[in-house]
């Protein structure tokens, strides 16, 4: 798979969790953006280049990521970014969601995340 340049842009509500994802994306040499929702998201996305890679949590308020996934399917610049969907909610994990190459169970499996990232050809910022 080609090599995508570009942030990973983390969308979660929780801050928490947002710190320590990417405290350990920065660990590995990714360049990573945060943004604290869905609306937050798309505002971050108007305002600069396209990320390679953007993980989305599923339940936040107030846009949470079915509410993202179905504005960024209004913005054809967006529908190329890869979307991975973050969630502890097993029913969302068994489903296809329309615009989401994968979905990664909370809490998350670090290895897995890196792993996906390696395969979906995310580079570090060397």
């Amino acid at each position: 798979m080609s090599s995508t340049s570009g942030c990973v842009l983390i969308v979660d509500d929780d801050a928490d969790m947002r710190e320590a994802l990417r405290d350990t994306l920065e660990q590995e040499r990714y360049a990573v953006a945060e943004a604290r929702d869905g609306g937050d998201a798309l505002r971050w996305l108007s305002a600069n280049p396209a990320p390679a890679i953007i993980l989305l949590d599923w339940n936040m308020a107030p846009m949470n990521g079915a509410g993202f996934l179905r504005e960024r399917a209004l913005q054809p610049a967006l529908a190329g970014i890869p979307v991975v969907l973050l969630t502890a909610d097993a029913r969302v994990l068994g489903e296809r969601v329309d615009g989401v190459i994968a979905a990664l169970k909370k809490p998350i499996d670090l290895e897995g995340l890196l792993s996906l990232l390696s395969q979906h050809g995310v580079e570090t910022s060397r």
